[in-house]
This record gives structure tokens, sequence and C-alpha cells, in this order.
């Protein structure tokens, strides 16, 4: 699913990223983990091409990101559900508005909307939230919300930079779980994450960075799905 192979990323003199190899397979979870400055964010943006490498390829799929030209990042990004630390939700919209945005954006049918939306409300737990602005939701419900949204398209990624960075421990533990929840459903999920506790406590692969280098990938893989092809 995801292959970096030599992938530096450098801000002058800086090295950021410094000569990264990741094999992460289809339908496995994998923890990110790293202090701050340790390289987690950038790799995360590089992998949905905020960021563009200083060298190496990334591969999601059979999609070189690396290369991939401006007018295709969009259609890149519809085929992976993105996570934020901040939850990035529209202030004005219910968690219903929020979660349905995309899809009205793509002209999807009003039925297909009902349908999906409801559907990863549910999933999330938050059906009977669905009508609730964001400043009414606590913030791990609001991270549910920012989780919905992230698979209502039902990508074959998910990639979540510190999604439980600004949450109290057990709902940061709620949120970990959810995110298993989703890659058993047969979904590759990407995890950075800061909280030592919850990921020696979680069982899951886990790729420490230090420094812009992986100093240790350790934890279970699992078997390969496939991610819908994009053509540059």
């Amino acid at each position: 699913m995801i292959k970096l192979k030599n992938v530096t990323k450098q801000y002058g003199k800086i090295k950021a990223l410094d000569d990264i190899n990741l094999d992460i397979k289809s339908g496995e979870m994998a923890l990110l983990v790293g202090s701050s400055g340790a390289g987690k964010s950038t790799l995360m943006k590089l992998l949905y091409r905020e960021e563009r490498p200083s060298s190496g390829n990334i591969i999601i799929g059979n999609i070189d990101v690396s290369s991939l030209s401006d007018a295709k990042i969009p259609y890149l990004r519809r085929r992976m559900g993105i996570v934020f630390q901040d939850f990035k939700l529209l202030p004005n919209k219910s968690a219903f508005e929020n979660v349905a945005y995309a899809l009205r954006g793509l002209g999807a049918e009003e039925y297909e909307i009902q349908k999906r939306v409801s559907g990863a409300l549910k999933l999330v737990g938050l059906l009977e939230r669905a009508f609730n602005l964001p400043s009414e939701l606590s913030g791990g419900e609001q991270q549910r919300v920012g989780i919905a949204r992230a698979i209502v398209q039902g990508p074959p990624l998910v990639i979540a930079d510190e999604p439980t960075g600004n949450l109290d421990p057990a709902t940061s533990l709620e949120i970990f779980n959810l995110l298993s929840r989703i890659a058993e459903r047969g979904t590759t999920v990407l995890v950075s994450t800061h909280n030592q506790h919850i990921v020696e406590s979680f069982g899951k692969r886990t790729i420490t960075l230090d420094k812009g280098q992986v100093v240790s990938d350790i934890g279970p893989t699992t078997n390969n799905h496939n991610f819908a092809q994009l053509r540059r």
C-alpha cells in the first residue's frame, strides 16, 4: 500500500527526513512515533502531497505520489482519508454536513449522501449527534466526526496525524480503538502519535523516527489489499 524508497526531505541545510525506507502493507494498522521534531508530520505531509520529497520515491498503491502532477493531487486525496489533530471542522455546519461536504462537492446524489454519511456517523457512534454543530460537541466527538469524514467515501487508506494530541487519555484510547476497528474492516491505517503509553499498550506495528531516520520498526503485518490506481 505505502512504499517509501530512499526518501529525504530537506529544508535548507536541515534534513527533516533522511533516507527513509518503509513498506506498509494494505489492510495494516501502523503507528508512527517519535519525539517532537523527529519527522512524523513531515512524513505525513509527503504522503498526501502537501510537501514533495527532496529525493526518493513515495508509492501509494501503484501511484508514484512524489512525481504526481499538481492537477492530480485532489484526485489522490479523494482516495485517502485524512484525520488532523485540530479536527478542521467547518464551525457553522452540523456534524452531518461536515461529513457530507466532500460528497456534495463531488456531486453525489442525495440518497447516496444520506446513506454514506449516516453509515459513517453510525460507525463512529455519533448518529444521534448528526445535527449538532462542532461547538456543541466534545473534543473527542469532534475528532470522531473528523474520522467519519475521512472514511465516508470508503478510502483504502486513512492517514491520521496526531489525532489524539488535544484529547485526554481516556478519549485518546477510544479514538485509537475506533481507528483499529476501521483497519479491521480492510482499510490501511497509519497513525502518527507521541502518546507512548497508548503505543505500548496497543500492540500494533510501531515505527519509531528519531532525527529524521527510522530507528526501529516492530510489530505485526497483514495481507495486501488493492488500492485504486490513479493515472498521471
